[in-house]
């Protein structure tokens, strides 16, 4: 008897896929008598009694929002000559201290000193002529007020001396000038600080205006932070805030003085100012955070060596009446030696703790 030849080719697939079938069954344990069902796993409860337990404990803790901002300088000072002339010395150089008055920078005085000569020269012979005049008048004034000569010859005289009497004032202020811009070719620190850029050199023409040298007041930093307009409302003028530097690793506590009325129409962001405290290993130009507490949230810790991991589970041995249940939990952001608890245990309940947790209430 011939067979069906179509049968045979479909047998020759189907026994295949049937084969594989099985196997996967098999692999699951679908064929195992002993396969524990998940929804009737029965965990054994042991007695509680003897068994140091700790107290899930519920507290109450701010939600904070974090800010990232840059250290600036309270009091940015750029350093400029006053008078027009090459430089002849530079004593300091980036990131160098200085006090205040220090010597920054002399400049080539040579033509203020022959202005200086000139504008004495030019007083001294003022001082003669007003004294020449002044001789005169001493000698017309008794002849006018005898009508030995006519008051005409005298008021000339008196004009003599008032014109000698103002030309030694101008000649006076003359060289209080060129003494004051004399002055100016040492170039002095205004206040005690530290140079952030050296903009010229031995050389270069300093001139009004032109930038020598920026620095900043030593001690006076501040984090400009940038806070986003929903939680700029939660900060207070003169309240504290926590500030964390990335490069130190360093949090401090700094004081928050302005907030600047202009908001980023792009990055709907305000300007915050919260000065730092004078302490060494800060610099303008440095990362920080500034932590806003936004509101209050309650939040479940326990001590995170009660906690078991085993593998990819997260559980806790609870005390339920007299006796312990293991429970599986899911933990969040830890606090300190705590950690957050997000499902599985509530405020109140008992844990078994280690032995260095025993008696906490």
């Amino acid at each position: 008897m011939i067979g069906n030849p179509y049968i045979k080719k479909s047998a020759r697939f189907v026994l295949p896929i049937a084969i594989i079938v099985v196997m996967m069954f098999w692999l699951t344990g679908a064929f195992s008598k002993d396969r524990i069902e998940p929804a009737k796993l029965d965990v054994k409860m042991r007695p509680a009694a003897g068994v140091p337990t700790c107290s899930v404990v519920a507290v109450m803790t701010p939600v904070v929002s974090e800010a990232a901002g840059t250290i600036q300088p309270e009091y940015r000072m750029t350093v400029s000559s006053r008078i027009s002339a090459n430089i002849l010395e530079m004593r300091v150089r980036a990131g160098q201290h200085v006090q205040k008055d220090e010597l920054l920078a002399r400049l080539d005085s040579r033509d203020i000193t022959s202005r200086s000569a000139q504008a004495k020269e030019t007083l001294r012979r003022a001082q003669a002529t007003r004294d020449l005049a002044a001789s005169d008048y001493q000698r017309d004034k008794p002849l006018m007020d005898k009508a030995v000569i006519p008051r005409s010859e005298f008021d000339q005289t008196d004009m003599r001396l008032r014109t000698a009497e103002a030309d030694v004032q101008r000649a006076r202020e003359a060289l209080r000038e060129a003494d004051v811009s004399l002055s100016y070719a040492e170039i002095r620190s205004p206040a005690t600080g530290v140079v952030i850029d050296k903009l010229a050199d031995v050389g270069d023409l300093a001139t009004p205006g032109k930038a020598l040298l920026n620095m900043y007041e030593q001690g006076r930093l501040w984090l400009e932070a940038n806070v986003r307009e929903q939680e700029a409302s939660s900060l207070r003028i003169g309240e504290s805030y926590a500030i964390r530097i990335a490069a130190t690793g360093e949090t401090m506590d700094g004081k928050l003085v302005e907030i600047v009325p202009s908001m980023d129409p792009t990055s709907r962001t305000v300007i915050s100012r919260i000065t730092l405290p004078r302490t060494s290993g800060l610099y303008p130009g440095m990362f920080g955070r500034l932590s806003i507490p936004i509101h209050q949230t309650k939040r479940i810790l326990v001590p995170d060596n009660v906690i078991i991991r085993i593998g990819q589970l997260t559980l806790v041995d609870v005390v339920v009446g007299d006796q312990i249940k293991r429970r599986a939990i899911q933990t969040g952001g830890r606090m300190g030696d705590q950690v957050e608890i997000l499902s599985g245990l509530a405020g109140g309940e008992k844990v078994v703790c280690a032995l260095s947790q025993a008696g906490t209430p």
